[in-house]
């Protein structure tokens, strides 16, 4: 008994010592870098706030400027918020690639599709899918958009005139069954399997994105990594039937749209792969866009000010139709501004990360980072930066009209979509997307503020609220 005792401590003593010693190495690899106190295995997750990962690094930030390091655990992160750094970062593929986190974690579900792959295998990726997300392509969809759209009003919001909701279920099968239509050619409105689709969506990225974030393992026995990987095997069978149906109407000579998964088929890409690539788009494709709904949504209830200002847009460049043309799309640029501001507070892909394969210096600021180091770039926190905005935690739409920024403007510190190469490949389907449901909403509903509600929001793959987005709806009379 005693000897097994004293080989129980040996082991335990053995690998505290291997944990020390590779703090004190990460210590001093990083000793040039701004940071708070740093402990052995648990890094800076003693703090009461580490859990709450954005208020945390703002508080870092204010105190220790724009890059500093970040420990999640034993192995620390570089958090860089210059926006000069950040575009070297995200531009200079061949010194910052995915690393450990993208390869080992995000894996897990997306295999080693367009989100995970780096260097050849990226490009090869994204010359198959990017021609089918320009916007002469996107807007081929309009019809569908618009259908969709009105079909999920009538049937999810309508029941509910004049109470209360969260908006979260709407958006994601909003989302799901545009997506579906747009990469595959499949509604999800008769598809039983579609609830089942959001929820392990939405689960996935919340447990993924708090393991990369917190730098917590992926070990196979934990019981939620275990259920995750057998929602992704689950999601792959899924996959399978739509790519057999597809399959089958070719062999029926039944016209084909120009699509992903034609891309994918005429790439000659392996079932593997292509399981991969339809795990990557339909999570990433419509995860985003359906928060990005529901928190454009519950600013629009917050400020009815802005929301009659649209309404007076829509009704302005639409009146009573509802057959939206690329023109209307392009006319409603007040719309088009505060969907802008609404993803500059609630940036949807709220962290980014890279690791670094060589020594290099960064441009501003003359730090630099050894080869290894992942870096991480908090998106969500640069949009509210208060050197780049001017009150940079109000909701002010009109901004976007004064500053003539683009949708994706690293310049001026506004990343709603990333940067670089590696921009969110659907951020035009997003944005039309977004343009033509809520022209269509605004024609018909109000949406007014619940008392005392606030979304409790957490960052993962996604940023997420943990307690729904609750707002009135009310049908216009």
């Amino acid at each position: 008994m005693l000897t097994v005792l004293s080989l129980i401590g040996y082991a335990t003593l053995s690998l505290l010592t291997v944990f020390t010693l590779q703090w004190v190495y990460e210590l001093v690899r990083l000793w040039h870098i701004p940071s708070s106190l740093s402990l052995p295995l648990i890094g800076q997750l003693y703090h009461p706030q580490a859990p709450m990962v954005m208020k945390f690094l703002s508080g870092m930030r204010r105190k220790h400027g724009k890059i500093f390091s970040f420990w999640p655990g034993n192995t620390p992160m570089v958090v860089v918020m210059e926006p000069k750094c950040v575009r070297q970062i995200l531009t200079d593929t061949k010194t910052f690639v995915k690393g450990s986190d993208y390869s080992n974690k995000f894996a897990i579900v997306f295999g080693e599709g367009l989100v995970t792959s780096n260097g050849s295998k990226h490009r090869q990726d994204r010359s198959c899918l990017a021609k089918y997300f320009v916007r002469s392509g996107v807007e081929n969809y309009l019809g569908y958009m618009v259908e969709t759209t009105q079909d999920m009003i009538e049937t999810t919001l309508r029941p509910v005139d004049g109470s209360t909701i969260d908006l979260q279920e709407f958006f994601h099968m909003l989302a799901l069954r545009v997506f579906g239509y747009f990469a595959a050619g499949h509604d999800y409105k008769s598809d039983s399997e579609a609830q089942w689709i959001n929820h392990a969506v939405s689960k996935g990225s919340a447990i993924i994105g708090e393991h990369i974030v917190l730098g917590l393992p992926v070990w196979s026995f934990i019981p939620r990594i275990k259920q995750l990987k057998k929602d992704v095997k689950k999601m792959h069978v899924h996959i399978e039937k739509l790519i057999k149906k597809r399959l089958a109407d070719r062999a029926e000579g039944k016209p084909e749209n120009e699509d992903p998964m034609k891309g994918m088929l005429d790439a000659n890409l392996s079932r593997p792969e292509m399981y991969e690539q339809f795990t990557t788009l339909l999570s990433a494709g419509h995860d985003t866009t359906a928060f990005f709904g529901c928190y454009m949504a519950y600013m629009l209830a917050q400020h009815p000010e802005v929301q009659q200002k649209v309404k007076a847009e829509v009704k302005e460049v639409l009146g009573d139709r509802t057959d939206i043309t690329p023109e209307d799309t392009k006319k409603m640029t007040y719309t088009a501004n505060v969907m802008k501001e609404v993803l500059r507070l609630y940036t949807v892909i709220p962290f980014v990360n890279r690791t670094t394969v060589t020594d290099v210096k960064l441009r501003d600021g003359g730090l630099s980072l050894p080869k290894g180091t992942t870096a991480l770039v908090p998106l969500c926190l640069m949009n509210r930066d208060g050197d780049v905005w001017e009150n940079p935690n109000d909701f002010n739409p009109d901004r976007f009209a004064d500053l003539k920024i683009s949708d994706n403007s690293a310049k001026h510190g506004y990343l709603p979509f990333g940067y670089g190469s590696r921009t969110c490949i659907g951020n035009t389907l997003a944005m039309v997307e977004g343009n033509v449901m809520f022209a269509l909403l605004m024609q018909k509903v109000t949406f007014t503020k619940i008392k005392d509600f606030k979304p409790k929001i957490s960052a993962g793959i996604s940023l997420v609220s943990t307690n729904g987005i609750r707002v009135g709806v009310t049908f216009d009379k």
